[in-house]
């Protein structure tokens, strides 16, 4: 945390009794989703024994599901209280490395993280599977897919085949392989009919994401309906398969369906982004009463990313960038973030609004790093190859100072 942040934000919050509340919220009627009542019932039965680990990683993982669930990072600092008798041990027990490797990663506090996994599959005992999964995630997010690949290749036999087969196909797609992926995937998804919905849904939105690299629009619409159905009968909300449909729907000119897709949910930032530009784009096209809607959703995000900004948080520096490109025609700003962010994370989604900030700015050398790393891993994806084109008519004269 930085100097800037405020005293609550600076340690884990504790509940002061059993009784504590953690969140109210109304649920739809119907909802099969019952996370916060048994987090509060989980919550109880820590505090009559804080120092037992098994309670207290059933707690944290509880409170890490409902914290990417709901977008908010109140349930990161519950599980991180949870985990606070062990938490700066430098080895505790597998689980509380996994789970607390879990909220560092979440931070991205990526090192971090990798040094709690990299320890477990060291072990080569309880949890290594986990482990293995969730580092070739961060290598991913990392920007390093072939590293990620020998992860994924040491599920295989260790795990459930969807689950090693999404692995592989998310390292690899992201290197020169993406239509053998996606062919493994459009294989492998129809035999997996009983897989868990978590593991389904993970599979449908990589295939959706893979298609869409590929320009197989029609392919990644289909898989993401089957990844929002997968969703919707889990009883759980997914904002990642969200905001990347609705990314998808905002490049089709599909307003209206973000809208439908996102309505209720703008206490997430990363949807209150897509809402917010999908009513400027009808906005754009005549629509006062969607302006109205942008101006204020616009508003609402300046507020919240200089808050988070204040407590030291950095999680959402790729949703910022869009936010100063998309709806303040910021370019230059938008590139700052961009290239800041890009230190950190290295995935498409992060390249894309780097090299569209760039072409902005007409400035080709902020955007080399990324260029780079294309060239390094062979990813295939032609808005990123577009991109780059268009970068390549231009000169840049002053170095940007990217890293």
């Amino acid at each position: 945390m930085t100097a800037l942040a405020p005293a609550w934000a600076q340690q884990a919050y504790t509940p002061a009794s059993d009784d504590t509340v953690l969140e109210q919220r109304l649920r739809p009627s119907g909802s099969a989703n019952d996370a916060p009542a048994v987090l509060r019932q989980s919550q109880r039965a820590l505090a009559a024994d804080p120092r037992n680990p098994d309670k207290a990683v059933a707690f944290a993982r509880q409170a890490i599901s409902l914290g990417n669930e709901e977008g908010d990072p109140r349930y990161f600092g519950y599980a991180e209280s949870a985990l606070s008798p062990w938490w700066n041990e430098p080895k505790p027990a597998a689980e509380i490395r996994l789970a607390r490797a879990t909220i560092l990663q979440w931070r991205h506090d990526f090192d971090g993280a990798r040094r709690d996994l990299d320890s477990v599959i060291a072990d080569d005992d309880h949890g290594v599977n986990q482990a293995h999964l969730t580092r070739a995630i961060v290598l991913i997010v990392q920007g390093d897919p072939a590293a990620a690949r020998h992860d994924c290749a040491a599920l295989i036999d260790h795990t459930d085949l969807l689950t090693a087969a999404t692995c592989l196909a998310s390292s690899g797609s992201l290197q020169a392989q993406a239509p053998a992926m996606e062919r493994a995937l459009l294989t492998i998804l129809p035999q997996a009919a009983n897989a868990p919905a978590a593991t389904r849904l993970w599979a449908q939105t990589e295939l959706a994401e893979i298609a869409v690299r590929l320009g197989h629009d029609a392919l990644a619409g289909e898989q993401y309906e089957a990844a929002l159905t997968t969703m919707q009968s889990s009883g759980h909300r997914d904002p990642y398969l969200l905001a990347s449909y609705s990314d998808f729907l905002l490049d089709h000119r599909q307003s209206p369906r973000v809208l439908a897709l996102l309505d209720g949910l703008d206490r997430i930032d990363n949807l209150l982004l897509r809402l917010a530009r999908a009513n400027a784009a009808l906005a754009d096209a005549g629509d006062a009463q969607a302006r109205t809607r942008a101006d204020a959703q616009t508003q609402q995000l300046q507020q919240r990313f200089d808050e988070t900004r204040a407590r030291g948080d950095f999680v959402h520096q790729r949703e910022e960038a869009m936010y100063w490109l998309y709806l303040r025609h910021d370019a230059p700003h938008a590139l700052t973030v961009a290239v800041d962010n890009w230190r950190k994370q290295r995935e498409p989604s992060d390249a894309r609004v780097l090299l569209e900030a760039a072409v902005a700015t007409h400035d080709p050398a902020a955007a080399q790093p990324v260029l780079d790393w294309l060239k390094r891993t062979g990813l295939q994806d032609l808005r990123l190859q577009a991109l780059a084109s268009a970068l390549s008519t231009y000169t840049s004269s002053t170095p940007s100072g990217a890293p």
